[in-house]
């Protein structure tokens, strides 16, 4: 399944916005996947015609994503969660 980028951040976000002082999770979250993006070509994001997506299994992969952010914020490990993003 593909989301288009912005849709898939937008997700991730709202997902994120649910857990306490999430909005803060949700700004940085976006700020960093943004930084990720510009490091260099990555597998889950394609181009096509033009537009940017995302690959994801399925809907719960955005589950998966903001749960495995909030955990490596409470552990700090938030570099080694892009490490292996």
């Amino acid at each position: 399944m593909k989301l288009p980028l912005e849709e898939w951040i937008e997700e991730v976000k709202d997902e994120l916005c649910c857990y306490e002082d999430g909005e803060k999770l949700a700004e940085n979250w976006e700020k960093e996947v943004r930084q990720w993006l510009l490091e260099g070509p990555r597998k889950d994001v394609v181009q096509i015609k033009g537009k940017t997506y995302f690959k994801i299994q399925d809907e719960d992969e955005i589950f998966e994503i903001a749960d495995s952010y909030l955990d490596a914020v409470e552990e700090g490990k938030v570099s080694e969660y892009w490490k292996k993003f």
